[in-house]
């Protein structure tokens, strides 16, 4: 087995060990921001008052002419293969999280917003993004009590419109129109 992909099994089995207890807890009461950057990294997580639900969004701006993105996500259910756009990097981003949301014992969506800046001039692999993923999550977040202005401190820090994330979003599209059950008594 390719160390590589060693690598993102052992991330994914820990993850995934996680996300059984995670989904037990509450869900957070505000939205929360993390974020951290590392040889052209760029992160921001958006932790979502929410059942869990994952999703990573990644945009390479090193060629303005020509953005490649790649994402992939996962409901509250289980995933039933490989994320095979973002790759090993949505593994570890997702340890991360749960290493996070285990320790604060609550459960929350998350939207990754990975920009991938000039300086990222050689790939050096996925142990990097885990470490600046969990570098994120050292620090105290950022607390909102509305989207719009998480996604404000977050397009502050970005490079291109936070829109090229937002806009593609499946986890963002599905919050605004599916209803929640409490919704209908009250």
């Amino acid at each position: 087995v390719p160390t590589r992909w060693a690598i993102t099994a052992v991330d994914d089995t820990i993850s995934k060990n996680k996300l059984e207890k995670i989904k037990q807890y509450q869900e957070i009461s505000e939205y929360l921001v993390f974020n951290a950057e590392y040889l052209g990294n760029h992160y921001e997580f958006l932790l979502i008052p929410d059942s869990f639900a994952f999703e990573v969004i990644e945009i390479s701006i090193k060629n303005p002419y020509n953005q490649s993105v790649w994402q992939d996500y996962e409901t509250i259910f289980k995933r039933k293969k490989y994320a095979d756009s973002v790759t090993g990097a949505y593994y570890v981003n997702r340890l991360a999280l749960t290493e996070y949301l285990e320790s604060i014992k609550r459960q929350a969506t998350c939207l990754v917003f990975r920009e991938i800046r000039p300086q990222y001039y050689a790939p050096c692999g996925v142990g990097i993004l885990r470490e600046t993923s969990r570098e994120a999550f050292k620090n105290a977040p950022e607390k909102f009590n509305t989207l719009q202005e998480a996604l404000k401190i977050i397009q502050s820090r970005i490079k291109q419109p936070v829109s090229n994330y937002t806009d593609k979003s499946v986890i963002l599209k599905t919050k605004k129109t599916q209803r929640k059950i409490n919704e209908f008594f009250g």
